[in-house]
């Protein structure tokens, strides 16, 4: 199903082949008409004007291209040209590339406000398998799958992620995150293989080992959630960073004030703080 390069943007600016194009520009139209041509992507998050961890984004986005087409060469300074002309203080950066076109816009920013972190968000479930869950490639069935399953919301009312359960009930990832869950001082998540390795997601396991706390490879359903095989769940994700859950469809979870989650949030914190003091110019 053909689907648009850029489906939702902030910024009167982006940027296409490499150069910097006003929205409203009759160059720039062919973005936002649908088209069958493959679209490989990549969402960044900007803090302080700069994309933070770039250089993990462009290696995976290198890993889903797998050799079909090259990434141009000034891909860093044209974004951060972007981020500079747009003059917006909170966004995400995307790339989408295929193997004609390269364009970076920017996206609003779904930051957590405070209160979702005192208290958590609700989040609902969705059966659906990723094909290739490490290739990051735009697929209008899923959208169209995702946007469905938000619209119905839950039992407490509007959902803020949808977590994905495999055929067998076990529950993977988040539809734009990665997803965690406390046990004691054990951190359960989805292996490798199974879900899309978030940029985020290889930082807070890091965060997990300065916390004190042991990383397992270990997936669970609905059904030992609702057993109490989970003191408490997170989220995880380049916009989000860290974000405990309140609820799965309708099991509470009391996720916010988990002294292991929030030492693994701290330290997370530390780690991005450690990238923007080594990055920024």
């Amino acid at each position: 199903m053909a689907y648009p390069m850029i489906d939702t943007l902030t910024g009167a600016w982006i940027f296409v082949d490499g150069q910097m194009v006003a929205v409203v520009d009759p160059a720039a139209q062919f973005c936002f008409a649908p088209t069958e041509e493959k679209m490989f992507y990549e969402v960044i998050r900007i803090e302080e004007q700069t994309p933070l961890f770039w250089e993990d984004h462009l290696e995976r986005l290198l890993v889903s291209i797998a050799g079909q087409f090259t990434i141009p060469e000034n891909l860093y300074q044209d974004s951060l040209a972007l981020i500079k002309t747009n003059q917006i203080e909170q966004s995400n950066l995307r790339l989408v590339l295929t193997e004609q076109h390269t364009i970076l816009h920017q996206i609003p920013s779904y930051y957590p406000s405070s209160e979702q972190m005192r208290q958590g968000v609700p989040t609902g479930i969705l059966n659906w398998e990723r094909e290739n869950p490490n290739i990051k490639v735009i697929n209008s069935d899923y959208k169209t799958a995702v946007a469905a399953r938000f619209t119905a919301g839950g039992p407490y009312g509007p959902l803020f992620e949808l977590l994905l359960a495999d055929h067998k009930g076990e529950l993977t990832e988040g539809s734009r995150s990665n997803l965690f869950f406390i046990r004691d001082h054990e951190v359960y998540t989805a292996p490798d293989n199974r879900i899309l390795r978030g940029i985020t997601r290889k930082y807070v396991t890091s965060a997990i080992t300065a916390a004190g706390g042991q990383l397992v490879e270990k997936m669970l359903t609905y059904q030992d959630i609702a057993r109490g095989a989970a003191d408490a769940a997170f989220l995880s994700g380049s916009p989000i960073d860290l974000l405990p859950i309140s609820a799965i469809e309708d099991i509470q979870l009391d996720s916010a004030p988990n002294p292991l989650f929030v030492q693994i949030n701290q330290a997370y914190q530390q780690i991005v703080r450690d990238y923007l003091d080594k990055h920024q110019t």
